[in-house]
């Protein structure tokens, strides 16, 4: 067992550019969790796979293949990766928008159940709240070519990313804001564990 009690599993949501990735590296290094970037562990395979069907290797958002295909076993890798880490007793920090489920309010029962989750595993969802013209300016700066389709498609493509709202049950929320542009988030980090720890 660590050091918090019960084996946290946080799930950090949040749109691109939110800062999601900052906080959950901050909060795997903090507590020594398995960090899972959901980038890191799909992109290349699901860039194999796009470019196979004649798609960019970047391609994501505004691509049916993708989004029907592709993004459902990405989810399903990262989820196999932490849950094996969760049942070891590893606190596992998920990076990734999950916003596809968010309307599912039995997700985490739902994967708790089909992964075998032990009674100790503890979910929190981490929302990383921030300002849209904070966001669209952060995509530009970053200059990556897979948010291309965001930046073209600004006034479809925020509405729809900010107006969806986690239901998860059977997890603890936190809402942290970072409309600022901070590299330190040790307070906040702090300020989770203090709440997880005492829930």
């Amino acid at each position: 067992m660590n050091s918090i009690g019960q084996t946290p599993v946080f799930f950090v949501i949040g749109p691109a550019g939110s800062g999601k990735s900052s906080f959950a590296r901050a909060l795997a290094v903090r507590i020594h969790g398995a960090y899972l970037d959901k980038d890191a562990i799909c992109n290349t395979y699901t860039g194999v796979l796009l470019e196979g069907h004649g798609y960019d290797p970047s391609e994501r958002d505004g691509n049916a293949y993708y989004r029907d295909e592709l993004m459902p076993i990405e989810y399903e890798s990262l989820l196999n990766v932490g849950s094996c880490n969760a049942k070891l007793g590893i606190p596992v920090i998920f990076d990734a928008p999950f916003g596809a489920f968010f309307n599912d309010a039995n997700y985490v029962k739902n994967i708790a159940s089909k992964h075998n989750w032990p009674q100790q595993i503890h979910a929190v969802v981490i929302h990383i709240s921030v300002d849209g013209k904070k966001v669209h300016q952060r995509l530009i700066e970053r200059g990556l070519k897979r948010d291309s389709w965001k930046l073209d498609h600004w006034d479809s493509f925020w509405p729809k990313a900010s107006g969806v709202t986690c239901t998860w049950q059977q997890a603890t929320h936190i809402t942290i804001n970072n409309d600022t542009d901070r590299e330190d988030f040790t307070n906040d980090v702090n300020a989770v564990i203090k709440t997880i720890t005492n829930s």
